[in-house]
């Protein structure tokens, strides 16, 4: 069963993918809290808004009645049969009558007085008695320091809808061409307070009655400055017309300003309150929003946290075992302290380490001693009638006296013993290798008396630095000269090249013998092609069984036909890279 992973190769790893998807689940939740605080806070201030805006409406529109209701008395009183009376014939009355007319009005102007807590004092000038009446003065003849006041007041133009008179408010209303004059003084305390009442609604506020020409008449503001500011926001169109909370900054607070108009006064009463006091009520829910909201970012931190602990880590240690498993460090164990699924992944990979260390090194070792069995098995292939052979000729080459062959001879072959007796390194430079092989062909050929010779080629593309197992040579010219000529042929010849092309080597050993048989040819590649781990007695599968072990199944040895008619070795090298 294959087990197949898709998809590209992600440079996330796994708890940053867990963590960024919490943090996406997360985040609709986040953001549908954060909009339905704001939505309720705005629709909670809406709700604020326009409950400050009804009962600064309702007081505003009572304020407004009451100057309408004051101002109707006024007319009525100038309208008063009695009034008119001594208006028309006021020269003509005699003092009784005069007198009683007089407390007539006086009445009516008491009346007048007591209908509204919000008239301190009202009066009448009678130009056809010479006197004014009133209720705070009574009845005095003209001129006196009230109706002095009064005509000051009359002298503006255009006619205002009331006069002032430093903090003092009045009605003024005139009948028949000027002859009599009705006068109305507006408390300024009973004013100011009925202001004070609605900035009372929040703290903070303040309300203000005027207009950008009349300016501030009265304000609940302890500064003046601050009322000229509010009224600078505004022009006269939007302060008659507007009666919807606007929010303009002044000093650098914001405020919500809200305008009415009081008509019977041509006035506006503006009442103005600091933002913050009308979101006072709901920072207790923005609190609590921030709290929630530090408290989500906290339980992130948390879960990747914990995540990274309990996830990351163990994969971590996973990874990294790994990477040093591929780095061929076996001898790494994890520890795992808890009991959950890492503890038996731990396990696992601990078992398969050990299990993997254990193969490797039996596989390894295995294959050391397959090697240095074959190579002692080369050794001790050294046909002891070689020996004999090489010694007897050596003794007949000095019985017939020739010394140099019998020289030559021996120094051929203590080279060759010297080579392949020596306990040294495994391998050697291929140079050493081409050239034992090359004394080996000497000594057969004087061995063989001459009826069989040797040609090879100087070998000089070979790179120095390459270095290959010791005794991979002789054994195939050794194979030749055993087994081609048996028939007794005089005019043997074995052919040795080499060649290196593209990292790959070549060493060819060729004969014009007679004896190999296109069957023995096929057998022999039969038994080269098996695998590397079987042991065979004949020196040609030893040597490709080593080639094969050391550079991998592309190298080894292949037989074919020579060009020559007889057996052809090649021998191939792929050297590691």
């Amino acid at each position: 069963m294959k087990l197949q992973s898709a998809g590209k190769a992600s440079r996330w790893y796994v708890y940053q993918k867990i963590v960024i998807v919490f943090i996406l689940f997360l985040l609709p939740l986040i953001s549908m809290n954060i909009w339905l605080n704001y939505k309720g806070m705005s629709i909670t201030k809406d709700a604020i808004l326009n409950s400050s805006l009804a009962g600064a409406s309702f007081y505003s529109k009572q304020l407004d009645k009451e100057m309408y209701f004051i101002r109707n008395l006024q007319l009525q009183l100038l309208n008063d049969k009695d009034l008119q009376k001594l208006s028309f014939r006021g020269s003509m009355l005699e003092n009784y009558e005069e007198v009683e007319l007089i407390d007539q009005v006086r009445d009516r102007l008491a009346t007048l007085t007591v209908s509204s807590e919000y008239v301190v004092n009202a009066g009448v000038y009678v130009e056809a008695i010479g006197k004014t009446i009133s209720t705070d003065s009574g009845v005095t003849n003209t001129p006196n320091e009230e109706l002095k006041l009064i005509s000051s007041l009359m002298a503006v133009t255009p006619k205002p809808s009331f006069y002032r008179s430093g903090s003092r408010i009045f009605f003024i209303e005139t009948e028949n061409n000027g002859a009599v004059w009705s006068y109305i003084e507006i408390s300024r305390p009973k004013l100011l307070e009925a202001l004070r009442e609605i900035a009372n609604l929040y703290p903070q506020s303040e309300v203000l009655l005027g207009d950008k020409e009349a300016g501030t008449v009265l304000t609940t503001a302890q500064e003046q400055g601050e009322s000229a500011a509010v009224l600078g926001l505004f022009d006269d169109e939007s302060l008659h017309n507007s009666s919807m909370p606007e929010m303009r900054k002044m000093h650098g607070v914001n405020y919500f300003i809200t305008p009415h108009d009081v008509s019977s006064l041509h006035l506006s009463l503006i009442m103005y309150v600091n933002q913050n006091e009308i979101t006072r009520p709901l920072s207790q829910f923005i609190t609590w929003f921030y709290t929630l909201f530090i408290i989500a970012i906290i339980v992130m931190i948390l879960y990747s946290f914990s995540v990274n602990l309990m996830i990351h880590r163990p994969l971590s240690k996973l990874v990294k075992a790994f990477h040093m498993i591929e780095t061929d460090n076996l001898n790494i164990m994890i520890e795992s302290k808890t009991k959950d699924e890492f503890h038996y992944v731990f396990n696992s990979f601990n078992n398969m380490a050990r299990k993997l260390k254990n193969s490797i090194e039996d596989n390894y070792e295995q294959k050391i001693a397959l090697q240095r069995s074959q190579l002692k098995q080369l050794q001790s292939q050294i046909n002891p009638h070689f020996l004999y052979n090489s010694f007897f000729n050596i003794y007949m080459m000095c019985k017939v006296g020739d010394s140099d062959s019998a020289a030559e001879l021996s120094q051929r072959l203590g080279s060759y013993y010297q080579y392949i007796t020596r306990s040294g390194a495994d391998e050697v430079p291929f140079d050493k290798e081409y050239r034992h092989a090359l004394d080996y062909c000497d000594i057969q050929c004087i061995r063989f008396s001459n009826r069989v010779h040797f040609e090879y080629e100087e070998q000089t593309e070979v790179p120095a630095t390459i270095t290959v197992p010791r005794l991979i040579i002789q054994p195939i010219v050794e194979n030749v000269f055993e087994h081609a000529f048996e028939d007794g042929m005089m005019e043997g010849k074995v052919y040795i090249r080499t060649e290196y092309r593209e990292g790959k080597l070549c060493v060819t050993v060729e004969d014009n013998g007679n004896l190999a048989t296109d069957a023995m040819i096929e057998q022999l590649n039969t038994k080269l092609a098996r695998d590397s781990k079987s042991i065979e007695n004949t020196g040609l599968i030893n040597v490709n069984n080593r080639l094969k072990l050391k550079y991998g199944p592309e190298s080894g040895l292949t037989a074919s036909r020579s060009m020559h008619g007889g057996l052809k070795i090649n021998l191939t090298i792929i050297p590691e890279t």
